[in-house]
């Protein structure tokens, strides 16, 4: 495994390109592409990766408090996910493997008492503090959900997306994609099978359950609807979005939205990515000596 540290804290896993395949066109190296050939890029890019490990900075608006946490990761094909959180909780511990342990999370929190538990993905412990599920987890479902949005922009036809270049990010030349986009939507009645269950109504409407939640600040919790009640679908998944997606790995390195005030809703980085380091079963089994389940 090759690993290259552009900073002393940032190692950016490289992907072998085949030739005329997923390179820019030669001498075309500096022209920007189309948000479509960008994202098609580096769809095909992480595609042909199996495993990877590094360290991932999570910043998300909560109420009004933005949050961070920072872990180190392991993922594997087809869905396998172990993080341990490095800060705030340090030494907590969370693995989840598709189609094992009932589909649930294992975990500890790392601190007194420390009882490894099961947790359904969408639960209020597996959700704290969390806008999104474990199950979304991964570079190659951060590229699709990206382009989801990009393609429901443009079929809408009220949002602005640009590619220029980004300079140097963290020691990798970037493209950056950039996107405008109003903070319109439609009100929605909550139907019989959704009540109590924001998650079943956002899965209905076609749109993140907690961008709905957000929005809707009457709503206090994912079971806080009732059918009949209307709740606002906003649009759009922020009101302005920034990616930063490396010219040479094709990476998405940095995802940042902003909210309908504009505030910082969400920033991802991974601030240590190695491809392919031969993660085995044992990497998420949790006998592993390594490990504290």
């Amino acid at each position: 495994m090759r690993k290259r540290k552009p900073t002393h804290f940032f190692a950016l896993f490289s992907v072998c390109l085949l030739a005329g395949q997923l390179a820019l066109p030669s001498g075309a190296q500096d022209a920007a592409p189309s948000v479509d050939a960008l994202f098609a890029r580096s769809l095909k890019a992480i595609k042909a990766v199996h495993d990877y490990q590094g360290e991932f900075v999570k910043r998300e608006l909560i109420g009004d408090e933005l949050k961070t946490e920072k872990f180190f990761f392991k993922f594997a094909r087809p869905f396998k996910v172990y993080l341990r959180y490095i800060d705030p909780h340090p030494g907590q511990e969370v693995l989840y493997i598709r189609g094992q342990n009932k589909n649930r999370i294992k975990a500890h929190k790392g601190s007194f008492p420390d009882i490894t538990v099961n947790l359904g993905v969408y639960g209020r412990q597996a959700m704290k503090d969390s806008h999104q599920p474990i199950t979304t987890f991964g570079l190659q479902l951060q590229i699709e959900i990206m382009g989801q949005i990009y393609r429901k922009a443009a079929a809408r036809g009220d949002a602005n997306y640009t590619v220029s270049d980004g300079g140097i990010f963290l020691g990798e030349p970037v493209w950056k994609v950039e996107a405008h986009l109003p903070s319109t939507g439609d009100t929605v009645k909550v139907i019989e099978n959704e009540d109590g269950n924001l998650w079943a109504f956002a899965k209905r409407v076609g749109q993140t359950m907690y961008v709905i939640l957000h929005y809707n600040e009457d709503i206090d919790s994912p079971k806080d609807i009732d059918e009949g009640d209307e709740v606002f679908v906003p649009h759009h998944y922020g009101s302005r979005l920034q990616y930063l997606i490396g010219k040479k790995t094709l990476m998405p390195l940095q995802e940042t939205s902003w909210d309908h005030r504009g505030r910082v809703y969400e920033s991802y980085d991974y601030t240590v990515l190695d491809l392919s380091p031969g993660l085995t079963a044992k990497d998420f089994d949790p006998d592993n000596e390594a490990y504290d389940f």
